[in-house]
């Protein structure tokens, strides 16, 4: 099955008279997951809001694939750098709560616990979010955005605060999820390894007004992706020369 993808055409916007993007476009139809990479202030997460529709561009469009109709609610779900979890609620009651409305709660209850087994945290679904660990909350924190029936995942720095060998663990486990469940992902990072790990495809931001510099399909393999591995390095010095400009 062909996930659908996500077009933004000649975008602009700013907070301030300065404008963070002018007429920008970009497809995401190509490389799952893509990964933008950008120093701070470039309007990486402003991006995603875009998408999400949580802000509204000065003029352009955002489409979804090759629709005409521009998208006014597009089906996406976020993961956040903190997994913001309700501390009141069960685990599994986290996980229901985007989807109990539409869904109802039976069907949402099955859904949850569904997609709490495929992060592990199946023994955990009576648990409340101060009894796991940081690992597990960001695991939860994944569970709900898939178990949201949206085609697009976006991901807002998701594994920043986390120790490499924990980092690594979640990303091939994002990874995973991405090709069982036939999500498109979308993922924001300042970190080029981070980026060269999970990106099949990594676009280079500027400072504002946003563009891009570098858009870059990714063809190592599992094992040249790793941290330290030569490909990698070789990879991570091009991105990084890129970033300095």
């Amino acid at each position: 099955m062909k996930v659908p993808g996500v077009s933004l055409k000649n975008i602009s916007f700013s907070f301030t008279e300065k404008p963070l993007f002018e007429n920008f476009s970009l497809a995401l139809d190509e490389g799952n997951p893509v990964v933008i990479l950008g120093p701070s202030g470039c309007g990486k997460t402003t991006l995603l809001r875009l998408i999400a529709g949580l802000l509204k561009p000065r003029s352009g469009a955002i489409r979804q694939g090759q629709s005409p109709e521009v998208l006014e609610q597009p089906q996406v779900s976020f993961i956040f750098q903190e997994p913001r979890l309700l501390p009141w609620y069960g685990v599994l009651k986290n996980v229901m709560i985007p989807i109990e409305g539409p869904l109802g709660k039976e069907q949402a209850e099955k859904r949850a616990r569904y997609f709490l087994e495929m992060v592990s945290l199946g023994d955990k679904a009576g648990s409340y979010p101060d009894e796991l660990s940081g690992g597990e909350r960001q695991r939860v924190s994944m569970a709900r955005a898939f178990a949201y029936p949206g085609s697009l995942i976006l991901l807002d720095e998701p594994f920043q605060s986390l120790d490499i060998p924990l980092r690594l663990e979640l990303m091939d486990l994002l990874l995973d999820l991405i090709q069982r469940e036939k999500r498109r992902a979308l993922a924001v990072t300042h970190d080029p390894r981070e980026a060269i790990y999970l990106g099949e495809r990594i676009l280079v931001l500027t400072r504002p007004p946003g563009g891009i510099v570098l858009d870059k399909k990714i063809t190592l393999s599992r094992k040249e992706r790793a941290y330290g591995s030569p490909a990698h390095g070789k990879l991570e010095r091009i991105l990084l020369k890129t970033l300095a400009g």
